[in-house]
């Protein structure tokens, strides 16, 4: 998979392993899953596909295109 937003998906990532790795430690010393460690689990894995599907602000679609197509639609906005 080749990640055309490496930072909002780093973002992402730092953000939501930290919380889902207490969710699961939680998880793991009490034996079962409970209602708070369920809930930041999906938290966390909502914060990472955040970040994964979010676009950078430079990215084609922003104020810098990517390619000479992209440019050129920028530059006729302005």
């Amino acid at each position: 998979m080749k990640f055309k937003n490496i930072k909002t998906t780093i973002a992402g990532l730092i953000a939501g392993l930290p919380v889902a790795i207490d969710a699961l430690m939680t998880a793991y010393s009490a034996g079962t899953f409970t209602g708070k460690s369920g809930g930041q689990l999906v938290a966390a894995i909502g914060i990472v596909l955040f970040g994964l599907f979010s676009k950078d602000n430079n990215t084609t679609g922003g104020t810098v295109g990517q390619t000479p197509e992209a440019q050129a639609r920028v530059e006729e906005a302005k």
